[in-house]
């Protein structure tokens, strides 16, 4: 079978595709050979990995072959690295996320054309494994999800916080490249070109928003250990030095004693490298199981079916040329050690030369992910192979455990409480010494207080335009008021009413402290409203307004704008708004 050349990729992660091209926007389709167009196969749409800027289509592992049997499967290729992500914003306009524009493409074109392959374009599932889970994510909570698809899976990649157009230009700009070259283990550092909230494409934090669809999303036990052991020259060698200098360049400095004291050396004295295996549990945690945590929460609000696994096996085989045998067991279940038993990869592992097969119990394993993976392509909710439907993660949160038991169990993350804390802090502090910080925002009592009553809820970031209008209207008329109540005193009262000397000296002193109060707060709100804005269109801030909405949205926490003018005036002033959560 011959495929079309991969996009042009920059990476080392991979080196799947046999040949490069810009002209690389094609997609492949299996189908039964006894498919019509009155079949109405459900389809199945598979985004590859590959860290962003590296993947193709024509992965050997990815291979539909074994699972177009009754059902289809699409790939497709799509841009990424400088070609897929880079923004120059303004006044270019070009905001980037190309990338994703092909995936919405290609998920387009199925929507027109898949009947005549066999399938149904009413149970269209998308699914993806690392970046192609997190694309899957992110995709699901566009507007126009639904009519693209009926249900999603993301594989080891949902939940991640997004940088905006501008803090991709900053990232660029003032980011030391060649000092972290090649570390794959950096995870939280904003180095690489990625999809990015650019309010047109991408409108909004995808975290911050429920998929539109049935979604299901899961981890590997140890997803960790596949970047720990290949990102060090000499693994074997790794010292809790090395331990504590990732921490501080990924997390900072601030943070290691926090994280250490979680994820402390002597937990992992049992491995064989202890420091290497605290290392690659924090990247499993941080970067994968409660990222997904994250976005599984979030998709309870829509009550449209919200499902989790655990990958725990580790395989008898290797999937990927680049794993040893020998490695298999120091790996454990680690990040893309599922896909094989996904695509129904059984043999001739790892693909297209190899000679291991998996087991007869490993073989039923498989069995059990295509199944669920396919029910949830046609009915929107997985299931096992004796039909029954899994327990939705709302009940318990619980899920799938794949092992060789295959359990239904409650799926533990109760150390994503603490993820999510750090995940709070890293939004509105940086770690790495020539990153532009991530400011927190300012936002008056009064401002909330008015979104509240106003608008209904708490104000979100996609209305700064609206808000900035409606205040902006609202304080102009107030003053407007004030001033034609100063300009309009005179001896008479309107109905005639002739005052004395003190009478009118009172009357003024009052219509000018009136007149101050109004002004004041005026100016104190649009301060604050203008150093929010600040905070979120100039000073690259990510994350950090619903967080801090969520902290403000109690009626003890209402703060009088004034008392907030000198604080808000004085931070404008010095370029560095302030985060007044825990003021």
């Amino acid at each position: 079978m011959t495929f079309s050349a991969g996009c042009y990729q920059f990476g080392a992660f991979t080196n799947e595709a046999p040949t490069y091209s810009e002209d690389c926007l094609y997609l492949n389709v299996w189908a039964p050979v006894n498919a019509t167009n009155t079949s109405l196969l459900p389809v199945k749409v598979w985004i590859y990995g590959g860290s962003g800027d590296t993947g193709s289509n024509a992965d050997p592992l990815s291979n539909g072959c074994a699972i177009a049997t009754n059902a289809i499967l699409v790939s497709m290729n799509y841009r990424f690295g400088p070609l897929g992500w880079l923004t120059l914003g303004s006044p270019t306009n070009f905001t980037g996320n190309y990338g994703v524009l092909d995936i919405l493409l290609a998920l387009k074109w199925i929507q027109e054309n898949i009947v005549s392959f066999g399938g149904n374009n009413k149970t269209v599932l998308l699914f993806g494994e690392s970046t192609g889970g997190f694309l899957a994510h992110i995709i699901s909570t566009l507007p126009q999800a639904n009519t693209l698809f009926s249900s999603v899976i993301s594989e080891s990649g949902s939940g991640r916080y997004l940088t905006t157009t501008e803090q991709q230009i900053t990232n660029v700009d003032q980011i030391n490249q060649a000092t972290i070259i090649n570390a794959s283990i950096y995870f939280y550092l904003p180095t690489n070109f990625y999809a990015h909230v650019d309010g047109n494409i991408i409108p909004v934090q995808p975290i911050y928003t429920s998929p539109k669809v049935p979604f299901m999303a899961g981890t590997c036990t140890m997803e960790g250990t596949f970047f720990a052991w290949s990102s060090f020259s000499n693994p074997l060698g790794v010292t809790s030095n090395d331990y504590n200098t990732y921490l501080s360049t990924v997390f900072g400095a601030n943070l290691v004693s926090n994280i250490s004291s979680v994820y402390p050396i002597s937990m992992f004295n049992s491995t064989s490298v202890p420091a290497l295996y605290a290392i690659a549990a924090v990247i499993t945690d941080a970067e994968y199981a409660c990222p997904t945590r994250r976005a599984l929460k979030t998709s309870l609000t829509t009550n449209l079916g919200t499902y989790t696994y655990l990958w725990n096996h580790t395989p008898s085989c290797p999937w990927i040329s680049s794993i040893k045998v020998a490695a298999l067991s120091a790996l454990g279940p680690t990040h893309t050690s599922e896909l094989a038993f996904v695509f129904g990869e059984i043999s001739d592992l790892p693909q297209l030369s190899g000679i291991c097969t998996l087991s007869a119990n490993e073989q039923i394993l498989s069995v059990e992910m295509i199944t669920a993976w396919q029910s949830m392509s046609k009915n929107g909710y997985p299931t096992l192979v004796n039909g029954t439907k899994w327990i939705d993660w709302s009940n318990g949160k619980q899920g799938v455990r794949f092992d060789q038991n295959l359990t239904f169990n409650i799926i533990n993350m109760t150390q994503c409480d603490f993820w999510d804390s750090i995940q709070t802090f890293m939004t509105t502090t940086t770690p790495v010494s020539g990153v532009k910080s991530y400011h927190g925002i300012i936002i008056s009592g009064f401002h909330l207080t008015f979104a509240i009553t106003y608008i209904g809820q708490c104000p979100v970031e996609p209305m700064v335009i609206t808000y900035m209008i409606v205040h902006a209207s609202i304080h102009l008329l107030l003053i407007l008021l004030a001033l034609i109540g100063v300009m309009n005193i005179r001896r008479n009262f309107p109905h005639g009413i002739e005052v004395n000397k003190s009478m009118e000296t009172i009357i003024l002193v009052i219509t000018f402290i009136s007149t101050f109060i109004v002004l004041l707060f005026s100016f104190a709100w649009l301060i604050a409203d203008s150093v929010w804005v600040y905070g979120v269109k100039v000073n690259n801030v990510q994350g950090d307004y619903p967080s801090i909405t969520k902290t403000y949205c109690r009626s003890d926490l209402y703060k009088p704008a004034f008392i907030l003018l000198t604080i808000n005036y004085i931070d404008l002033l010095q370029n560095k708004p302030t985060n007044l959560c825990d003021a």
